[in-house]
C-alpha cells in the first residue's frame, strides 16, 4: 500500500495595502486623498467588500485564508495606520508573484470599488508604518452618507420598498442636499504685500487634482448646451452633473417654471484662448530645498503682483474659492445705480465746509478721493476737472452721473466661465488669465487693458470653483482686499465679510503682535470678533506668521537642526500673542475656550511645497515624507490642513446626520422581531386589502394630516404676528426715542450729504458719524430677546403639533377597528408613539432646518437687519442722496421720516419671517407626506402592522441592516 501523499507545507505571506500618494497638476506630491478613493476607508466602512476583493486577488495567485491586520501609527489620528493582509500559501512567493498579485489586486479594487491609488507591497512584519495621504474627517463622514444612501436605495427594491429603508434613505438625501452649498468660511486678512495670494496659490497647487483625476471626475460633466431644451429650472437645478456656477444661478432664479437654458445661456462667456503649454512652470520649486536656490513660480490661479504696475495692483473685491471638479468662475458686477452712488461720493467729499474737516477720517478720505478720481474717469469716459468744486454744480444727484456705454453693457450682470473638464492645464490657465484681467492692472495686451480696467472698477464679487482638495468638504476661502490702500468700498467689502465668516486667518510677516494697527482695528471692530468672543467654540482666529521672505527664515536640506528651533520660537510667539489679545479684549487672562479657539503658528509653505516637489521613483513618494519628516513637521502646513479640517467637521456637524440614520436603522432592526397587537393589525390590514377601501382610508388620513398642518401654519403665523405686534413694536418705539436723542446730539456734526450714501447703508468709513449707528445701535441687545421669544413660541407649537399628530394617528387606527366591527383591544397611543415618533421628530426638526436657511437666531438676525437696511435706504438714505436740495433739507427729511423708517421695520420683518416660515413649512410637508399626498406616518404604521401580523424570514434584512449600522457607527479616529 502506497503511503498517503504529504501535504504541502503552508507558509504565510504578509501584504501591506496603503493609500498611495499622487502628484498634482504641478507635479507636486499631494498630501490629501478623498475618502472615496481610500483603501483604508474601504476597510473601515465595507470590510466585507474588501475581504471579497482580497480573496479573489489571492485565489488568482494561489494565496488563501486572508486575515486583516491593522497597525496604528503613533498619533491621535488612527486613520494614519497601515492595513496588512496575511495569506497562507504552499508556493514560494517571489518578485514575479508579487508583480502579478499587484496587478490583479489593483484591477479588482478598481472593478468593485472607487479605490484608485493603492500601494501594494510584500513585507516581513507590521512594525514599519509608512506615511499615507491625509483623509479629511468631513470627507469621511460625507462618504459614509453617500454609501449608505446608494446601498439603501438598492436593497429597498429587494424588500418590497420597505418604508423604513426609504425613510432612512430620504433622511440621508435631505441631509446631503442641505449640506451641499453650505460652507464653512475662512477669511484671509492682512495688509497688501504680505503674501496672501502667494500662500493660497501654493496651497491650491499642493492639493490640486492631476490630469487623470480631472478627466475622470468630469466624465459626466453636463455643460449648459447639454441641458435639454424643454427642461425647466425646477427640473434642472438638482442635476448633480451641472457645473456649480450653473446650479447657483438656477437655485436663485425667481421663476422656477422658465426654461433652464434660457436662463443660463445668456450668462455663459467664452474662455480666453490659451496656447497649449507644458506643465513645467513649477519645475524649479524643488531646487529651493535641494540647493537653496531662489524660485520664480507663476501664479497657480490667483493674480500676484508683478514689477510693472504693481503699485496699482491691489485686489479690490473679495474672491471666494470653493471646491468643484471642473474649473469655473462666476463674476458679478455692481448695478448701474450702485456705481453711480459710489462715484457721487467724489462730489460729496469735496463740499465746501470749513467744519467738515473734524468729521472726516482724513487718511480714509485721501484714499477715497484718489480711487474715486481714477474710477470716475474709467467708468464714465469723462475727465476730472482740476477744480473738483466744479463737479458740484454739474452733478447734483447720483442719477446725473452717466456711465460709459461699455460699462452699461455689463453693469448689474453675472458672467459664467466654465472649463470643458477634459484638460486641467488649459482650463486652469484660462481661469488664471481671467482672474488677472479682472483683479489687477497687469494685462499684457494693451488693446484689452482699457476694457479690463472698466471691468476691474465695476466687479462686485468673484466666485471660483476649482479642483483642489484643500477646499473639499464644504470649505470656502475668501481672499480679502488688503486693509491698506483700500478705498471705502473695499473696506466695506472687508467689514461685511467679517460679519459672516466662521474663521479669520490673519497673515503677518513674523507675528500678530507687530502686525499693522489697521489690521488689528479691522479685526477687533468686526462682527466676527463679537461672535467669536460670545461663542468661541464655533469660531476660529488663526494668527499665521509667514516669514519666508526673510533670508534667515529660508531652510534647505542641511538645516534639519536649525529648523527644530522653530518649536521654541513658536511657544514664545504664542505666549506673547495671547497676552496681547487679552489686553485688547481688556481681560486679565483669556478663558480656556477662547484660548483654544486661537491658533498661532509659523508657516513655511515654500519649503513644504519644495520638499513635496522632489523627484523620486513613481510609487515611492512616501519616502519623501519619511526622509524629510523633521522639515515637514515644522513647516506648519500639515498641521494647518488638519486644524482646518477638524474645525470644519465640528462646525458642520456631519456626524449628527450619520447618528440620525444609525438610530433609524437600529430602530427598524428592533421592530423586525416585534409581535404585539397581532390580531388588531391583521384586522386593520384586512380592511386595507380592498383597494377601494384603502384609497378611502388613505385619503381620509391625508386629509386629517392636511388639516393639522393648516392649523399649525395658522398658529405659527398668529404667534409671529403677536410677537411682532407686541415685543417688536415696543422695542422699535423705545429705539425711536433713543434714535431721536442720538440724532439731536449728532446732526450738527453731519456736514456732507455723503453720510447718506445708500451704498454704505449709513456706514461710510470716510465719516466719523455713522448714520446707521445713530439710528440702530440701541437695538443690538434687544433683538436677541425677540429672537429667543420667537424660538420659544415655535418650540411650544411644534410640541403641540406633535401630540396632535400622534393622537390623530391613534384615532385613525382604532377607527378602522370600529368600522370592521372588531372587538380586539384598540391600539394604544404608546404603540403609535413607539412606531412613528422618531420619524415625526425628524420631520419636525426639518421645520426648523439644519444648514440651509434654518429658522434660528442667526437667520432671524439676518432677516431683521435686512429689514432695517431696506427701510433705512427707502425712507432716509435714497431721498436725501437723490435730493437736489441742500444738506439742511436732507436733515429735515431725516427728522420727518425717522418714525416711519423705524416703525416700517416691523412690517418688513414680519414679511421675511412669513417667507422663512413658508420655506420651512414646505420642508416639513415633504417629510410628512409623499408626492402623491399619502401620509408617511400612515405608511409607517401600516408597515409595522405588516411586520407584526405575519412570520417572515428576517435573517437577510437583519444582516444587511447590521452592515449599514456598522458603517454609520464607524468612527474616523478609532482603529
Amino acid at each position: 500500500m502506497e503511503p498517503a501523499p504529504k501535504k504541502a507545507k503552508l507558509s504565510n505571506v504578509l501584504i501591506r495595502l496603503c493609500d498611495a500618494f499622487t502628484r498634482t497638476d504641478g507635479n507636486i506630491i499631494c498630501p490629501l486623498i478623498k475618502a472615496e478613493n481610500s483603501v483604508r476607508v474601504l476597510y473601515k466602512l465595507q470590510k466585507k467588500v474588501l475581504l471579497r476583493i482580497v480573496q479573489k486577488a489571492g485565489a488568482a495567485n494561489r494565496l488563501t485564508d486572508p486575515t486583516f491586520l491593522w497597525k496604528s501609527a503613533a498619533s491621535g489620528r488612527k486613520m494614519e495606520g497601515n492595513l496588512f493582509v496575511e495569506y497562507s500559501t504552499s508556493q514560494s512567493f517571489k518578485e514575479n508573484n508579487l508583480k502579478q498579485y499587484q496587478k490583479t489586486m489593483a484591477q479588482k479594487l478598481t472593478e468593485e470599488s472607487k479605490v484608485k491609488h493603492v500601494l501594494i507591497d510584500c513585507v516581513r512584519d507590521t512594525e514599519e508604518i509608512i506615511p499615507q495621504p491625509i483623509i479629511s474627517e468631513t470627507s469621511f463622514e460625507l462618504h459614509k452618507l453617500k454609501l449608505c444612501y446608494e446601498g439603501l436605495m438598492e436593497i429597498s427594491k429587494e424588500f418590497d420598498k420597505e418604508p423604513d429603508l426609504i425613510v432612512a434613505a430620504d433622511t440621508i438625501k435631505s441631509n446631503l442636499d442641505d449640506l451641499r452649498g453650505q460652507y464653512t468660511k475662512f477669511a484671509v486678512l492682512s495688509q497688501n504685500g504680505k503674501g496672501k495670494s502667494f500662500i493660497l496659490n501654493l496651497l491650491l497647487l499642493l492639493t490640486a487634482d492631476n490630469e487623470k483625476e480631472y478627466r475622470q471626475n468630469n466624465q459626466n460633466l453636463k455643460l449648459p448646451y447639454n441641458i435639454e431644451e424643454n427642461k425647466t429650472v425646477e427640473e434642472t437645478e438638482e442635476d448633480e452633473y451641472l457645473p456649480d456656477v450653473v446650479k447657483d444661478v438656477l437655485k436663485t432664479a425667481a421663476d422656477k417654471k422658465q426654461l433652464a437654458r434660457a436662463v443660463i445661456e445668456p450668462l455663459c462667456c467664452r474662455l480666453p484662448r490659451i496656447v497649449q503649454q507644458s506643465n513645467n512652470s513649477f519645475s524649479n520649486l524643488a531646487t529651493y530645498f535641494s540647493t537653496r536656490s531662489r524660485i520664480d513660480v507663476e501664479p497657480f490661479i490667483l493674480a500676484q503682483k508683478e514689477i510693472e504696475g504693481s503699485y496699482e495692483s491691489t485686489t479690490k473685491c473679495i474672491i471666494h474659492m470653493r471646491y468643484g471638479t471642473v474649473y469655473q468662475m462666476s463674476v458679478n458686477y455692481f448695478t448701474e445705480e450702485e456705481l453711480q452712488q459710489q462715484l457721487f461720493d467724489l462730489v460729496t467729499l469735496n463740499e465746501d465746509s470749513s467744519s467738515q474737516m473734524d468729521e472726516l477720517n482724513e487718511h480714509i478720505k485721501e484714499r477715497a478721493l484718489e480711487c474715486l478720481k481714477a474710477r470716475f474717469e474709467i467708468l464714465t469716459d469723462h475727465g476730472i476737472p482740476s477744480d473738483l468744486q466744479e463737479m458740484k454744480g454739474k452733478f447734483q444727484s447720483f442719477k446725473d452721473i452717466v456711465l460709459s456705454e461699455d460699462v452699461q453693457q455689463f453693469a448689474g450682470k453675472t458672467e459664467l466661465y466654465i472649463g470643458n473638464g477634459r484638460n486641467a492645464l488649459v482650463d486652469r490657465l484660462a481661469m488664471q488669465a481671467l482672474v488677472r484681467q479682472l483683479t489687477t492692472s497687469q494685462e499684457e495686451d494693451k488693446d484689452k487693458a482699457d476694457e479690463y480696467k472698466k471691468r476691474i472698477a465695476a466687479v462686485k464679487e468673484i466666485v471660483i470653483y476649482l479642483p483642489s482638495k484643500i477646499l473639499y468638504g464644504g470649505k470656502e476661502i475668501l481672499e480679502m482686499p488688503g486693509t491698506d490702500d483700500s478705498d471705502p468700498i473695499a473696506m466695506d467689502f472687508i467689514k461685511t465679510a467679517l460679519n459672516e465668516v466662521d474663521a479669520v486667518i490673519v497673515v503677518s510677516d513674523f507675528a500678530f503682535k507687530i502686525a499693522e494697527k489697521e489690521v488689528k482695528d479691522m479685526l477687533f471692530g468686526s462682527g466676527f470678533a463679537n461672535y467669536w468672543k460670545e461663542n468661541p467654540c464655533n469660531y476660529k482666529l488663526m494668527l499665521l506668521a509667514y516669514p519666508e521672505k526673510n533670508l534667515k527664515w529660508q531652510f534647505g536640506k542641511d538645516d534639519s537642526e536649525i529648523i527644530k528651533k522653530l518649536a521654541e520660537e513658536e511657544n514664545k510667539k504664542r505666549k506673547a500673542e495671547l497676552t496681547l489679545i487679552s489686553k485688547m479684549l481688556k481681560m486679565d487672562t483669556l478663558p480656556e475656550d477662547l484660548k483654544n479657539s486661537i491658533i498661532t503658528a509659523y508657516i513655511l509653505p515654500v519649503l513644504h511645497t519644495s520638499i513635496l516637489a522632489q523627484s523620486i521613483e513613481q510609487g515611492e513618494e512616501y519616502r519623501v515624507f519619511q526622509k524629510n519628516q523633521t522639515f515637514l513637521k515644522y513647516t506648519g502646513i500639515s498641521n494647518l490642513i488638519t486644524i482646518i479640517d477638524e474645525f470644519v467637521s465640528s462646525r458642520q456637524n456631519v456626524t449628527s446626520a450619520t447618528k440620525e440614520v444609525e438610530a433609524q436603522l437600529s430602530q427598524f432592526h428592533r421592530e423586525i422581531h416585534s409581535g404585539s397587537y397581532t390580531e388588531a393589525a391583521r384586522s386593520v390590514l384586512h380592511v386595507l386589502n380592498n383597494r377601494e377601501s384603502r384609497n378611502i382610508v388613505e385619503s381620509e388620513i391625508g386629509k386629517n394630516i392636511d388639516e393639522l398642518l393648516i392649523d399649525f401654519d395658522k398658529r405659527i403665523k398668529e404667534a409671529l404676528c403677536e410677537v411682532v405686534d407686541t415685543m417688536v413694536d415696543a422695542v422699535l418705539k423705545e429705539n425711536l426715542v433713543q434714535a431721536k436723542r442720538n440724532w439731536k446730539g449728532h446732526k450738527h456734526r453731519i456736514q456732507s450729504v455723503g453720510v447718506f450714501n445708500p451704498h454704505f447703508c449709513g456706514r461710510n468709513p470716510v465719516y466719523k458719524v455713522l448714520l446707521y449707528s445713530v439710528f440702530f445701535d440701541d437695538l443690538e441687545d434687544k433683538k436677541i430677546q425677540i429672537f429667543q421669544e420667537i424660538k420659544f413660541r415655535i418650540e411650544g407649537l411644534r410640541n403641540k403639533f406633535k401630540r396632535k399628530i400622534l393622537q390623530q394617528c391613534t384615532k385613525d387606527l382604532n377607527k378602522r377597528l370600529e368600522d370592521n366591527h372588531d372587538l380586539h383591544d384598540p391600539f394604544t397611543l404608546k404603540f403609535v408613539q413607539d412606531t412613528i415618533e422618531s420619524q415625526l421628530d425628524e420631520a419636525l426638526a426639518w421645520y426648523l432646518g439644519k444648514k440651509r436657511r434654518p429658522f434660528n437666531g442667526k437667520t432671524m438676525k439676518k432677516c431683521f437687519e435686512e429689514s432695517q437696511n431696506l427701510s433705512f435706504k427707502k425712507y432716509i438714505l435714497l431721498p436725501s442722496y437723490r435730493s437736489n436740495s441742500s444738506l439742511e433739507i436732507a436733515k429735515q427729511n431725516t427728522e420727518k421720516n425717522m418714525e416711519i423708517c423705524i416703525m416700517e421695520i416691523k412690517k418688513l420683518f414680519l414679511q421675511k419671517l412669513f417667507s422663512l416660515h413658508k420655506e420651512r413649512l414646505k420642508s416639513l410637508y415633504g417629510k410628512l407626506m409623499t408626492p402623491k399626498g399619502t401620509s408617511k406616518m400612515w405608511q409607517r404604521l401600516v408597515h409595522q402592522m405588516k411586520l407584526i401580523s405575519k412570520d417572515r424570514d428576517h435573517r437577510k434584512p437583519s444582516e444587511i441592516l447590521d452592515d449599514f449600522i456598522h458603517m454609520m457607527s464607524a468612527n474616523f479616529n478609532e482603529p
